[in-house]
């Protein structure tokens, strides 16, 4: 684990121990939002690296997860938004866990749509957690995510009559 404290107060090898400790499952909760490793590897990175720049505006060491959490949604929205600027590259076979039917309901879904089913459905998060990284209400995350089942629901039952539009 890491020395939040001393992360805070700018420590390097905290740092380090913070990246370790942290990487695995920003990158998991990236790789839902974005479907892409690479983008995700990007989105995690960033997040440290503005976590790092603003870590004076971090006042509780036990906020440091639900911050780089939120950091790591940021870096992951910027990712959509600066790929919407740029013609697609051919992307390199991944291995996926999700079927390529998931995948597409899933790519009609927001970045924050994505992180929230992510967050409830893969990671069991719980509500008020979830709300305390999304800056949100828990009531608004809870209606959030029963919106969003509906949503997927409804297009993954266009998708099994053959309806892919």
């Amino acid at each position: 684990m890491f020395n939040a404290q001393a992360l805070l107060m700018g420590d390097e090898a905290a740092l380090e121990a913070a990246i370790d400790a942290l990487s695995p499952e920003l990158y998991r909760y990236a790789v839902g939002i974005l479907l892409s490793g690479a983008d995700a590897e990007d989105a995690v990175q960033n997040a440290f690296v503005s976590f790092w720049k603003h870590r004076s505006s971090v006042r509780d060491p036990e906020a440091i997860r639900a911050y780089l959490y939120r950091c790591t949604y940021h870096a992951s929205v910027d990712i959509i938004r600066r790929n919407r600027l740029f013609l697609p590259l051919p992307q390199q076979q991944e291995t996926n866990i999700l079927s390529d039917i998931m995948c597409d309901a899933l790519s009609h879904l927001s970045a924050a749509e994505r992180a929230i089913v992510y967050e409830r459905a893969v990671m069991d998060t719980p509500y008020a957690e979830l709300a305390e990284r999304l800056g949100l209400r828990e009531d608004n995350v809870r209606k959030k995510y029963e919106r969003v089942k509906k949503k997927l629901a409804k297009h993954l039952a266009h998708t099994k009559k053959g309806d892919f539009s």
